[in-house]
């Protein structure tokens, strides 16, 4: 019973310690990784939705690099997950 009491107050001491907000800001960037392209897309659109003339064609090169760049979004957990089931299964139908 005194270890039971002695666990109860060590993760009461451990939730008082960790601070939340900070650690759900981690994690949510590891879950869901920020997107460069998404910054890249609104910055060249409104590059371009300026009267300017001149800022329409880095515009143009912020919005066609932005799609580019689309394909090389930092993978979440969930897809490294996915991709790893997928990996197990195909390397468990090889077995002889």
């Amino acid at each position: 019973m005194d270890s039971a009491s002695r666990l109860a107050d060590e993760k009461a001491s451990l939730a008082n310690a960790v601070n939340a907000p900070a650690l759900r800001h981690h994690f949510n960037n590891l879950s869901k990784p920020p997107s460069l392209s998404g910054g890249m897309k609104k910055a060249g659109i409104a590059l371009i939705a300026t009267p300017d003339p001149f800022t329409g064609v880095p515009g143009v090169a912020l919005l066609a690099s932005s799609f580019v760049m689309k394909k090389r979004e930092p993978a979440s957990l969930t897809s490294l997950a996915l991709e790893t089931r997928k990996i197990l299964r195909d390397i468990q139908s090889l077995r002889l």
